[in-house]
């Protein structure tokens, strides 16, 4: 086995707690290990981007940048990673390149060094500004594809697709393996080849959800892989990643580890600590749910789609909703399930088994997913389903976006009718408005307020907060 330096991301403070407690962590829970992470020697820290933004502002009242500022000030040995979702940032709309520079420049100055772009897609034409404007910040542009498995995405597929990344001018390459279903002969076979094609370091991402993920990331290592992402062992595998502590011994004997572990284990006993205090929010998986090889639906997906049907008093529908997702997924040409056609992807099943009748009832992105608007399909659409979408759509009015100061006008006349102080001249609370803005206003509003003790069931727009 090769014994490189092997970097590591430690994933816990986003994906972590995103997978296993719906991304409610307080930033008040952070702040009392944040100085002992930075003394590990990880080559990143994943902290911000995903769900994390949109929560601070939904249900924890905090400002997404007052952390991220946080983060850059206790964080001073280690790079900090965030989740960029291409041309949706951190939402779930499309947003024009002025608003794209003007995120990544902010989210840039504040603290973030490594943006892990991804589409949910695999379209590149949705990335390509993302990591335009994360060059020009002189930042780490990480080009991202999300890992899936059908007819239509063999190894041909992700070369190709992973050399365009490359030709676009990413610094780095990462592996986006969302519902663990890279198998671990797949893993080094892939990687072997990524490696021998591209000039850029290889990142591996994958989740535990199916019990792969230890041997996949193993045999990434022996593969040659630059990077693998884990979490601390007391936030880790079930919907999870794989617990770092753990891939640390497989990779190092003891007298040749580079990581401090009584460092680890006192990191780990401090969120094990506070993880009851988010009790309500775990999922009900206990062990490894192999059905995901093929049904597909990513772990923070299946924990979100629980609570949906508890809130409904439609729990007995569960399987039937799992079920229903791959088939809706071959229905429409094999797409990834990652934010936001997972989320599309989800609601479009539970209407089907709701109605009890497949596409009686059609959500409006649902059809937008079919008619294009968020990108190239990979595979073929269900003739039929396109038949019926094609008959049934009505194409959005076609409007100007938005400019930044349309915005800003908007958001000043927010704080004008509320008699609050004038915030909008501020780029980053001019942000919280442009991409989240009801979430932005009630903030602004009730921002003393205690965070909210909600349920999550269905809301307006999307409300599945995975990737």
């Amino acid at each position: 086995m090769k014994n490189k330096k092997l970097g590591i991301t430690e994933v816990v403070l986003r994906d972590g707690q995103q997978s296993l407690i719906a991304t409610r962590l307080k930033t008040d829970d952070m702040i009392p290990v944040l100085s002992m992470l930075d003394k590990v020697g990880y080559s990143s820290l994943e902290v911000w981007g995903g769900a994390t933004y949109d929560c601070c502002l939904r249900f924890l009242n905090e400002n997404p940048w007052d952390r991220l500022k946080i983060f850059k000030k206790y964080f001073k040995n280690t790079k900090l990673q965030m989740l960029l979702r291409g041309r949706n940032l951190v939402g779930y709309k499309k947003f024009d390149d002025e608003i794209i520079s003007l995120f990544i420049k902010n989210a840039s100055i504040e603290g973030i060094d490594i943006f892990r772009v991804f589409d949910a897609l695999n379209d590149v034409n949705n990335i390509k500004t993302s990591i335009d404007a994360v060059n020009k910040a002189k930042k780490n542009s990480q080009g991202t594809f999300c890992y899936t498995t059908s007819p239509v995405h063999n190894d041909k597929y992700w070369l190709s697709l992973a050399k365009t990344i490359e030709d676009m001018g990413a610094t780095s390459l990462a592996i986006k393996d969302m519902a663990g279903l890279l198998r671990p002969l797949k893993a080094f076979e892939l990687i072997k080849n990524l490696k021998k094609n591209l000039k850029i370091p290889v990142y591996l991402h994958t989740h535990a959800t199916t019990g792969l993920s230890d041997a996949t990331n193993l045999k990434a290592y022996e593969a040659g892989v630059d990077n693998i992402d884990t979490s601390i062992s007391s936030f880790s595998n079930l919907y999870g990643h794989t617990a770092t502590e753990s891939f640390i011994s497989m990779i190092y004997e003891d007298n040749k580890n580079p990581y401090d572990m009584n460092l680890l284990t006192k990191i780990s006993d401090y969120f094990e600590k506070i993880r009851p205090k988010y009790q309500k929010y775990e999922g009900s998986m206990r062990g490894v749910d192999i059905n995901m090889l093929v049904n597909q639906v990513p772990g923070g997906m299946l924990s979100i789609l629980e609570k949906q049907l508890l809130d409904l008093k439609k729990q007995n529908k569960l399987k039937a909703l799992i079920d229903e997702i791959p088939k809706i997924r071959e229905d429409i040409g094999y797409v990834p399930l990652v934010t936001p056609s997972s989320q599309i992807v989800g609601a479009q099943a539970l209407m089907n088994i709701l109605d009890n009748s497949r596409y009686k009832t059609l959500t409006k992105e649902f059809m937008d997913l079919v008619m294009g608007y968020y990108g190239k399909i990979p595979g073929k659409i269900c003739p039929n389903l396109l038949k019926k979408v094609e008959k049934t759509y009505v194409e959005s009015k076609s409007e100007d976006p938005k400019s930044i100061s349309m915005y800003k006008q908007e958001f000043r006349q927010f704080f004008n009718d509320n008699s609050m102080i004038d915030l909008s001249s501020n780029e980053l609370d001019l942000l919280n408005y442009i991409l989240f803005p009801k979430e932005a206003k009630d903030y602004y509003v009730a921002q003393d307020n205690k965070p909210s003790d909600d349920v999550i069931g269905l809301q307006e727009g999307f409300g599945l907060y995975i990737e």
